[in-house]
């Protein structure tokens, strides 16, 4: 699509008539409100997903689109029932207006004179498209890697026009590290002969080593130590046959290193003087697989991708740092967003380390806006955002799928699920696939007021957080750490971040939450103590809940010289996931200790409060406390 109206630009200067390449999939409806837009990361393009095919039909070789496995009819992102929209941007070398177009000022190609872009520059651009399509309102945008960034700043930047976004394998700055490989990249192309100040066009050339060396600088920081050891280890191309060195008239050790024996073949006794070595002993030929792969990334890029766009877009992920307008406050930059976030790291990803979303995700708490945070512990790195993990397809495809059902049905498509009004801070809606509570959970549920801020600790699927999401009118989130639990939540509007409860609550500030609940996570947990008192500093009131082992089957289970296996204890000692056992006098025991007041203290059975001699009589037990 043209644009005659020039763009101003963050650095001051301005781009007109420029073009913007853009492909989109499935159907927009009726009021225009399915739309996805899809931003990409450093060498990927609007071709989003799906193939392209020739002349005859036949599906062109290599033109499968960068997220298809993301994106497409019954896919996460299913283009059955939203419109998505991939753009190419501005500076890049697939179609959109870049350094190898003509500068409509002067006729000449731009090259090294095209103007410098950043994130926030493509945002403006994307924008502009959006407008020209009619579309005012993002169901989502969304984008791994650099389009997380996009992504993120389309929250800042049009913060009315989106609804949704998600933000995978992102953070909200580049680190030093980061920024010196881009640097390193940047400097292999720049220094290479062939580059001639970014006007290699002129000259008819194209500075393909410095590009080969960038990428496969790159490449390396995408995959992870673990991949890299499985795929390739310490294997050689192949071994080599050298001959012994020798003496008197017998050719050196060099004349055959690496060459086939002399025409004719060799003699028995020179042959059998010969072995395989596993070197060639060279500086310069490809000796291990992990070499040969990365040359191959190497030629195969600077085949296609231009250098001076790698140099805007690696300087684009520099600069990009919406806290630095704040004084690195990323709580004051991110408190204009007002989207719901699914955000998305990998445990092996060391570019954009988990450490660096959950920074994202502990600015969005701090705005108490909707979040939910899934960490994917996948062996690949970085390229994991790319890839075919079931835990993480299933995540995005639930909070695709409770899109779904905020979008009214309109002609032209297939009625979808009854719509629900948008969940808010946790609102979850009342679908038919939520469980319902326990009776215990029921009872520990009244404790909550009405309308407070919760934080459940060990939510599991969700159940008693949507309760009383639902019921109570509360809003808050869940922390878990289990891969299927975290989707469950997310499928049922729930937030819900994923997080080891042993790391302790340093996400959450002093308090934050009303109440913060465990109910069933103390016994489990290897920093009790440590966690009651972080649950006491995160909430003004908190609520325990555990099996009580004082309860009289549990006694005479020990009295008979066995482990209990009750209802509430369901294991067998040699398999249980509980590490410690208590009773209602043990934890008073330990709330006086660490200076906690407790305000109420019974037993449940059944579902129903046991207030006399709870601890013999009880197979649960609760208490509701505060700091001293």
């Amino acid at each position: 699509m043209h644009f005659a109206d020039a763009l101003r630009l963050q650095s001051g200067a301005s781009i007109r008539a420029y073009d913007l390449r853009y492909e989109t999939y499935g159907t927009l409806n009726a009021d225009k409100s399915n739309a996805v837009l899809v931003c990409h990361a450093l060498n990927a393009s609007h071709h989003v997903a799906g193939v392209y095919l020739d002349d005859s039909g036949a599906i062109r070789p290599r033109s499968e689109g960068w997220w298809d496995t993301m994106i497409g009819p019954g896919k996460p992102v299913d283009t059955d029932r939203f419109f998505v929209i991939g753009v190419n941007n501005l500076g890049s070398c697939f179609g959109s207006t870049g350094p190898m177009q003509r500068n409509p000022d002067s006729g000449e190609i731009y090259g090294a004179d095209f103007p410098v872009v950043t994130v926030q520059d493509w945002v403006h651009a994307q924008a502009r498209l959006l407008d020209a399509l009619g579309i005012q309102t993002l169901a989502a945008v969304m984008g791994g890697s650099l389009g997380g960034m996009q992504a993120l700043a389309w929250t800042l930047q049009y913060p009315s026009r989106v609804r949704h976004a998600v933000v995978v394998a992102s953070a909200p700055n580049l680190t030093a590290e980061n920024i010196a490989f881009n640097e390193v990249a940047r400097r292999a192309i720049v220094t290479d002969p062939d580059f001639h100040a970014g006007h290699y066009g002129r000259h008819g050339v194209l500075p393909q080593r410095g590009l080969r060396i960038a990428r496969m600088i790159g490449h390396i920081t995408y995959l992870s130590d673990d991949v890299m050891n499985e795929k390739f280890g310490r294997q050689l191309q192949a071994p080599t046959l050298v001959a012994p060195r020798t003496c008197g008239g017998a050719p050196p050790l060099s004349s055959y290193e690496g060459a086939a024996p002399p025409k004719g073949g060799l003699s028995a006794e020179r042959a059998s003087s010969f072995a395989v070595s596993p070197f060639k002993y060279s500086t310069q030929e490809v000796e291990f697989q992990i070499e040969s792969y990365l040359r191959y990334q190497g030629d195969k890029f600077s085949e296609y991708f231009d250098a001076n766009t790698y140099l805007l877009i690696t300087r684009a992920l520099d600069y990009f740092d919406p806290a630095s307008a704040y004084g690195g406050d990323l709580t004051r930059a991110l408190s204009p967003a007002t989207a719901q976030f699914l955000l998305v790291s990998f445990t092996t990803d060391w570019r954009f380390s988990p450490a660096r979303s959950r920074e994202i995700v502990k600015a969005l708490l701090d705005n108490q806006r909707d979040v939910s945070y899934a960490e994917i512990d996948a062996p690949h790195g970085h390229d994991a955002f790319l890839l075919d993990d079931a835990r993480y397809m299933n995540v995005v495809r639930s909070y695709f799928e409770r899109i779904a059902l905020e979008i009214a049905p309109s002609a032209g498509h297939a009625p979808l699920p009854v719509a629900q009004p948008a969940p808010r801070l946790g609102r979850a809606a009342n679908d038919a696939g939520t469980a319902s509570p326990s009776p215990d959970q029921l009872s520990i549920a009244r404790l909550v007021p009405q309308g407070a801020r919760v934080l459940d600790l060990g939510c599991g699927d969700g159940t008693m957080l949507a309760h009383l999401i639902r019921e109570r009118g509360c809003t808050g989130y869940g922390v878990e750490i289990d891969d299927a639990n975290v989707q469950a939540c997310v499928a049922r509007g729930v937030n819900v971040i994923q997080l080891n409860l042993d790391e302790g609550l340093a996400m959450f500030g002093d308090a934050t939450f009303d109440v913060v609940l465990q109910i069933d996570t103390l016994q489990h947990l290897r920093n009790a103590e440590v966690m009651l008192r972080e649950t006491a500093r995160v909430g003004r009131t908190g609520i325990v809940a555990f099996p009580n082992f004082g309860h009289w089957p549990n006694r005479l289970a020990v009295l008979r010289g066995r482990m209990p296996v009750t209802r509430v204890l369901p294991y067998q000692w040699y398999d249980t996931p509980n590490i410690r056992v208590g009773t209602l006098q043990d934890f008073a025991a330990l709330a006086l200790k660490n200076q906690l007041k407790i305000l109420d203290a019974f037993g449940l059975q059944e579902g129903q409060e046991i207030r006399f001699w709870p601890n013999a009589r009880a197979s649960r037990a609760v208490f509701k406390f505060q700091h001293g």
